[in-house]
């Protein structure tokens, strides 16, 4: 597995050596503050009926401009009328295929009333149809050639390798991935209140009128997107190819064992692994265990999950990375098996900002206790690789959907006027993980499945009908609410290794020629005869003069034609195995992404046919021998296609009056919801329009 942004708090150092000069320049201010202070009291005193009249003319001219700012050329603004709210629930992955006979069955009675008090449209995604990308083209009104955001992976343009687009880390310092303006800035400008809370790629968080719990792009307390540890004592040969770190260690009984930590950079520039001791105790019956960590204990039976843990790793004399983590007991006998949750950034002493204000998350975790701070929390990795069990996962997976819940509850009945945004990951996960259940082509198709699982998908759907319930509920006159998926869902039964047939078709060269494969992250690819080459769930990039470190095709025609002729070849690229076409259709890159940001961009990106997509190994950079094969994950949903086959949902409490609504429309209803007249929208360079 793929791990990225280690974080290096070497740099800390620096920071604390100048602690005590910071400390006095602190007293002597506070000191200057409170003598003025003490002067004035004593002047209102002696003057108290002259300084009474003051104050009863600035309180009058501040509520007179506090009048005045929810004007605009005569006009109240839209978003700044007391008590109006616009309420926008948000549920990753909803698929019209599924929804649709759900409601006609009478089984999504809250959809179905929402959809009768205002409307009910398919709502088209953007391309490529990719989470990250969809969320911030709906939180911005731009397409990914104007906000940057065009993959889960992207590729580091100095070095060819893969980088998340999620997340950029340097030092101790998180950075924004996103650019063009999202609707809750203009809130800030505008002064509407606004409450976002996880919406994707929001880390880190921005400065807004409210409050912001960043979600999808959040890495654990490592850097990374989630890197879980897993401890067993049975006989196991240890591979890279995991989501997570596996530790063989030999049977004892306590077992001395180690949570790994961050790296650590030194001023000498020498890197250490951080590391929390730990200990775990087997019952005599090996029926359950009791693990001590750094002073607290928790005793779990076979299969249960634990609650959370601190965890606190010595980043430097004066400074403290302050964690949590979850384990689960997944076996005791005949060998141990213990499953360590990647470590959440503490929300009540964070890292990296993980809200805004920085104080935000630690209230929720006050009010509501502790939480998964990690912006992709599911653990999917772990139950593709069999370190978790099908009821672990999904116990898991529902505590992190009533976790949310209770979030979206607590906050809207807090929540009097302006913009109220919360986001749901849960039926996108669930709908990745078992689709197998649902789809009798896939290959891990099982008609002898537990009830339980094979009913996942339906059972998710139910429970968004009941979030759609709680936003019914709280509706007040003159509220607007809005509930969308970013795009729908389909089977994904076969993988294709685009960069396999890259090199098959002689655009992609490896350093030795009769290699039977090439391995990761390019390791092996001869960059002096590679025209072109594959990165992430869709994208072909050509090796470009000027734009890559070793490019060889230069820009103008030459390009153009390789990227038509590239396009041309893809079309008629089959599965050897069934005969269907690999991809629907291939995209230039000037068809899809126009901004500034679009020369970064891959060149061409394929929208593959229904039930293929990219493998695991073309979204790093690998040519392993064959070009397509079956799928053999659970992870067996997908919609990373062409975004024609995953249109999304989209229902309100008002009549739509688009047509064809597009992710690009949301962000322009919203401003016309803040006051932003058609001029002021147009001025804008949005790409969509508003739906009411």
């Amino acid at each position: 597995m793929f791990h990225l942004g280690y974080i290096d708090p070497g740099s800390l150092y620096t920071v604390s050596s100048g602690l005590a000069a910071i400390i006095g320049f602190a007293l002597s201010a506070l000191a200057v503050v409170a003598l003025f202070f003490r002067r004035l009291g004593a002047f209102i005193r002696r003057h108290w009926v002259w300084a009474t009249a003051v104050l009863v003319v600035a309180a009058a001219a501040i509520a007179a401009l506090l009048i005045g700012s929810d004007h605009k050329d005569g006009r109240v603004m839209a978003g700044h009328e007391q008590g109006k709210r616009l309420i926008i629930v948000a549920l990753d992955g909803l698929s019209p295929k599924i929804i649709e006979p759900m409601m006609a069955a009478g089984e999504l009675p809250n959809f179905q009333h929402l959809k009768e008090l205002g409307g009910y449209s398919h709502i088209g995604t953007t391309n490529p149809a990719e989470s990250p990308v969809a969320w911030t083209s709906f939180a911005t009104g731009r397409n990914p050639g104007k906000h940057g955001v065009y993959d889960f992976i992207r590729r580091n343009p100095t070095s060819y390798l893969p980088d998340l687009s999620l997340t950029r880390l340097e030092g101790n310092k998180s950075l924004p991935v996103r650019r063009g303006k999202a609707f809750w800035q203009y809130g800030r400008e505008a002064g509407v209140p606004m409450t976002v809370l996880a919406c994707p790629v929001t880390f880190p968080p921005d400065e807004i009128n409210g409050k912001m719990l960043s979600g999808m792009g959040v890495p654990d307390l490592l850097g990374t997107q989630g890197t879980f540890s897993f401890y067993t004592t049975a006989p196991e040969t240890v591979t890279n190819d995991t989501g997570g770190e596996v530790h063989v260690v030999a049977d004892a009984n306590p077992l001395d064992l180690e949570l790994l930590g961050p790296q650590k950079q030194g001023l000498t520039g020498k890197v250490e692994r951080l590391a929390a001791p730990f200990q775990v105790r087997l019952n005599a019956e090996r029926t359950a265990a009791t693990i001590s960590l750094q002073g607290q204990e928790v005793t779990l039976a076979v299969g249960e999950w634990g609650r959370w843990l601190d965890v606190v790793f010595k980043a430097g004399p004066m400074s403290r990375m302050h964690g949590i983590t979850r384990f689960n007991l997944v076996e005791a006998k005949p060998y141990l098996k213990l499953y360590a949750a990647p470590i959440c950034i503490d929300p009540r002493k964070p890292w990296f900002p993980v809200s805004y204000p920085d104080g935000y998350a630690k209230e929720i975790a006050q009010d509501l206790g502790l939480f998964s701070t990690r912006g992709m929390p599911f653990d999917t990795w772990a139950l593709n690789e069999g370190r978790l069990s099908e009821d672990a996962f999904v116990e898991h997976a529902v505590d992190l959907y009533q976790e949310r819940l209770r979030l979206m509850q607590h906050e809207l009945s807090r929540c009097e006027r302006g913009v109220f945004f919360c986001y749901f990951e849960y039926p996108d996960i669930i709908q990745h993980m078992y689709w197998r259940f649902i789809d009798k082509g896939h290959p891990l198709y099982d008609p002898a499945a537990p009830p339980k699982l094979a009913g996942m998908i339906d059972d998710c759907y139910r429970k968004m009908d009941s979030i759609v319930g709680v936003a019914l509920a709280a509706l007040r006159s003159g509220d607007t609410l809005i509930v969308l998926s970013d795009h729908g869902f389909t089977t994904f039964r076969r993988a294709a290794h685009v960069d396999s047939w890259l090199r098959e078709q002689g655009y992609l060269v490896l350093r030795d020629p009769m290699a039977p494969a090439g391995g990761p992250l390019f390791q092996d690819v001869d960059w002096s005869k590679t025209r072109a080459y594959a990165l992430g769930y869709g994208g072909i990039y050509v090796n470009t003069m000027g734009r890559e470190p070793q490019g060889i095709v230069p820009e103008g025609d030459e390009k153009e034609a390789l990227k038509r002729e590239i396009a041309s070849k893809l079309a008629s690229w089959a599965d050897p195995k069934t005969g269907t076409p690999i991809a629907r259709k291939v995209y230039l890159n000037q068809e899809i992404f126009n901004g500034p940001e679009a020369r970064l961009a891959p060149d061409l990106y394929i929208g593959f046919s229904d039930g293929y997509g990219a493998s695991w190994q073309t979204a790093l950079g690998a040519s392993p021998r064959g070009l397509v094969e079956d799928n053999l994950k659970k992870w067996s949903g997908n919609h990373l296609v062409d975004p024609s086959l995953v249109p999304g949902v989209l229902f309100a409490n008002r009549p739509i009056k688009l047509p064809e609504p597009t992710l690009y429309d949301l962000a322009p209803t919203v401003l016309t919801f803040l006051g932003f007249d058609d001029i002021r929208l147009r001025n804008e360079d949005l790409d969509g329009k508003p739906l009411f």
